[in-house]
């Protein structure tokens, strides 16, 4: 899930090249003391060496783009807390908590977003139910067509969430298996940026694309609530028992300025974009209020630029077309707290990844590092994200645990066969429902348990994929 990466990549060469930046292009670009010219000789050949697939290709454009700058890139994604913390403090948002530097990173990423292949999408009307003048959107995406499952070749797969890297590279996990690349290094950079634009599927049987959504979303209106599904060409909607498994779809608002309301990992691309709507194996709606729509917030959209990255898994042995749909309850115009959505992690900072993989048969838990909340506010709609193996993601705050979201397993009927072996999958997540209220100064952290052992991992291509344990929240700053 870590969109956040390619874009902010996309999003470097689309500035570095566009009227944004109007500094000397005689002085230096950033921290790291490079030169913008020799920036935008690169960046005439990145954009389509990425879509090439050419490893090679797109190794040589990107260290041409960056050319004396040429540690910028791999400080961000560094070990290292101070290179990164120099390399977005050159990119970040002057009004975010504890940075500034020469461009937006939500304008640039705007920008960016034109390099990249659009969708457009078919809308229904219909009249809403959350608030009295509420309305509903129904927006159809596609076809997709999923390739035919195939089965193990004995060769090593690639990575789950570690974005395509062989799983042999060791994280920050005391030593467990975290299944990526290596963070700080050109190669592992390359490796996400082909994952994040398909030309590298997470998973190995997987379909992988990222588009710009050139119509559906409301424009001017106050999102309240919306979930995705992949459905087929009659509106009914796929699952696990159809073959078809959903490794994640995520729309993200890149024109939306963000705040690091609760700051994660120092570094972070994900702190880049604003999450908007989504989907996973474990079926769920997002909300930017309470479900009972009494809480005085929703995501306000004006005239924003949407991206759409999706990866989906065909289990069945033959293609299935396939569609998306994004279903949403919105209060036209500016209404209530502006709320935005964020994620947390249980891995520790320093990594690419967002998954990790415990040994078969393993149980334990895993916990995150203290975030710092920098305004007073409201978080809302707290709800985990895991594979399969995942058992709970659990947010503390304070040292307290305030939100515990269980995986929901399901039934022996519910579950589908692969390679000829029953398998169940997470088919839920629990959602803490009740608001958190939160002071600046106050401190978050995130832990996951995983049971291996009552829970295997999902397998592809004969081996067991990754596992997550990722906290997603809504914050709502105080008026």
């Amino acid at each position: 899930m870590r969109s956040s990466s390619v874009l902010a990549a996309l999003a470097v060469q689309s500035a570095l090249a566009s009227p944004l930046n109007k500094r000397d292009p005689q002085h230096p670009a950033s921290a790291s003391g490079g030169s913008l010219d020799s920036m935008v000789h690169g960046a005439t050949a990145f954009t389509p060496s990425v879509f090439s697939g050419n490893t090679t290709a797109i190794l040589e454009s990107l260290k041409a783009m960056f050319g004396g700058a040429a540690s910028f890139v791999p400080s961000l994604f560094s070990d290292s807390k101070k290179a990164a913390t120099s390399a977005m403090g050159s990119l970040a948002p002057a009004d975010s908590p504890g940075t500034s530097g020469m461009l937006s990173m939500s304008s640039i990423m705007s920008a960016a977003a034109y390099l990249l292949p659009s969708q457009a999408g078919t809308v229904q009307t219909k009249e809403g139910k959350m608030r009295p003048g509420s309305k509903r959107a129904i927006i159809k995406y596609g076809p997709y067509e999923l390739p035919a499952y195939k089965k193990p070749t004995g060769s090593k797969p690639e990575g789950g969430h570690a974005h395509g890297g062989a799983s042999g590279d060791k994280g920050g996990m005391g030593g467990m298996d975290m299944g990526g690349p290596k963070s700080g290094t050109w190669e592992g950079l390359v490796s996400l940026l082909q994952t994040m634009t398909g030309n590298k599927p997470m998973d190995p049987n997987g379909l992988g694309f990222i588009k710009r959504l050139s119509s559906g979303v409301c424009k001017d209106c106050t999102v309240l609530a919306g979930k995705m599904n992949v459905i087929s060409e009659n509106g009914t909607v796929l699952g696990v028992a159809d073959g078809v498994y959903v490794h994640h779809a995520v729309t993200m608002d890149v024109s939306k300025p963000v705040t690091q309301y609760i700051t994660g990992c120092t570094g972070d691309p994900a702190a880049a974009f604003n999450p908007f709507i989504g989907a996973g194996v474990d079926d769920f709606t997002q909300y930017y209020t309470t479900k009972d729509a009494k809480f005085n917030s929703g995501f306000y959209v004006k005239d924003d630029t949407f991206l759409m990255q999706v990866e989906l898994v065909n289990y069945k042995e033959v293609k299935q077309q396939v569609y998306l749909q994004m279903d949403m309850e919105y209060m036209p115009g500016k209404v209530g707290n502006d709320a935005s959505q964020a994620v947390l992690s249980a891995t520790k900072c320093g990594s690419l990844d967002l998954g990790f993989k415990p040994k078969a048969g393993e149980a334990g838990q895993i916990e995150s590092q203290d975030f710092p909340v920098n305004v007073d506010g409201t978080v809302i709609a707290s709800r985990g994200h895991m594979h399969d193996g995942g058992t709970s993601v659990n947010m503390l705050l304070n040292g307290k645990v305030v939100c515990t979201s269980k995986a929901i397993y399901g039934s022996t009927a519910n579950g589908a066969g692969v390679d000829g072996k029953e398998w169940q999958t997470i088919t839920k997540m629990e959602e803490c429902e009740a608001p958190i209220p939160v002071k600046k100064g106050d401190t978050v952290k995130i832990t996951a348990t995983y049971d291996m052992k009552q829970h295997p991992a999902r397998e592809s291509n004969g081996e067991g994929q990754e596992v997550m344990g990722i906290m997603t929240y809504v914050f709502v700053p105080k008026a």
